[in-house]
């Protein structure tokens, strides 16, 4: 097994050609340093936001619940665990602060990481041939997604984590790391948007999500199906050609360190969003500035999003059930339909549109604009409908 001081050997251990890449880097590759068994492989950056991949347990190896109380596993001792990434790829690691679980993140890592995987994958003459990024479950979609929507080329992000530590009997964490790499690797997995790989499975950032809180086989893009599988240990493509999800924007997030705060409801029988909850949510989220407001579920509080609309606040609405989407009506009205987004992804979707300024009616045919050509633009509906 490699140890941090051999990983460090390797590194060095490249003599003179490493030595005359170090000095030949450019401003996109200035801050890495590649653990490398053989320099002509692509190369592949590592954004470790740690998380359960990274975690282990002073309480033996069947324990996947009360992890996180052992030492710190370092992204040394996973590639050393893993030893067969480096018949692959060359490797970079770029470390984020991340204190605590992954359910407090915010924002601020997914600028922090865009910004980061933009200079160094889409800088032109970047020789990096994709990203991976390790991320706790829990937030994982969030940062993900946050990334997709922002990164400016077609290279491959990738991604992964796990559900038990590296501790367990059997952590899937190594498993999905080698299948992470060998996705951002593949020629075939350009010009699809952002993935993840988990569980032999590869499916869209844009369309994922984690559908079970204690299982390896948790990430899934439900109504959408899978990208691809892993076979060998290598991704296969159901898809020959590649293809970006419907609807998918870009946002621009160079000079960028915090975005609008989103206030998030759960709508329920009864629900009012002139309840004092709900103000009193939106004041403490928003400092009484009342930006904006996004709200999950469907119920009577249509005539308080008028009033908000009124005000220049955006309500937009997301379906509860798991699978499937909103429809908007003929009319435009003040509430806007979420297409097949997921709650999380549809609130960072509204915090980016915010941020780049986009107006009310930009805002509303970022999300609605997929689903009005497919419903009312074909020629037969177009007949049956109202001019929309």
């Amino acid at each position: 097994m490699f140890t941090s001081k051999s990983l460090t050997a390797l590194a060095i251990g490249l003599g003179a050609i490493a030595s005359q890449a170090k000095a030949e880097k450019s401003t996109f590759d200035s801050d890495l340093t590649w653990v490398s068994k053989d320099s002509s492989l692509p190369k592949v950056v590592i954004y470790n936001a740690r998380g359960t991949i990274l975690s282990a347990s002073k309480y033996g190896r069947l324990d996947n619940i009360n992890y996180g109380s052992g030492p710190p596993v370092t992204v040394d001792h996973m590639i050393g665990n893993v030893t067969e990434v480096l018949k692959v790829a060359q490797l970079a690691v770029v470390s984020f602060p991340v204190t605590g679980g992954s359910a407090g993140l915010n924002s601020s890592l997914y600028l922090n990481i865009t910004q980061h995987a933009n200079r160094h994958l889409c800088t032109e003459g970047s020789d990096i041939a994709g990203g991976i990024m390790f991320h706790g479950t829990n937030t994982l979609e969030e940062t993900a997604f946050g990334v997709d929507l922002t990164l400016n080329c077609s290279k491959p992000f990738v991604a992964t984590g796990a559900m038990r530590p590296d501790t367990y009997i059997s952590p899937d964490g190594r498993s999905n790391f080698f299948q992470a790499v060998a996705t951002a690797v593949s020629p075939d997995a350009r010009d699809r948007g952002g993935l993840i790989a988990f569980n032999d499975r590869i499916t869209s950032i844009y369309y994922s999500t984690k559908s079970n809180a204690n299982t390896p086989d948790t990430f899934r893009s439900i109504e959408q199906g899978n990208v691809g599988a892993f076979l060998g240990g290598q991704p296969y493509f159901y898809f020959s050609g590649p293809s970006y999800p419907t609807g998918r924007p870009h946002f621009d997030v160079t000079n960028t360190t915090e975005l609008p705060a989103v206030v998030v409801l759960y709508g329920h029988r009864k629900f009012s969003l002139l309840s004092p909850a709900c103000f009193q949510g939106a004041n403490s989220l928003n400092r009484g500035l009342r930006r904006l407001a996004y709200v999950r579920g469907c119920c009577q509080w249509c005539q308080a999003a008028a009033e908000l609309y009124k005000q220049g606040i955006p309500v937009v609405t997301v379906t509860r059930s798991v699978t499937g989407t909103g429809m908007p009506g003929i009319e435009k009205g003040p509430v806007f339909y979420a297409s097949y987004l997921q709650g999380p992804q549809a609130r960072i979707m509204l915090q980016l549109a915010i941020n780049a300024g986009y107006t009310l009616d930009e805002i509303r045919n970022l999300f609605e604009a997929p689903l009005r050509s497919a419903i009312y633009a074909p020629a037969p509906n177009s007949e049956w409908f109202a001019e929309v």
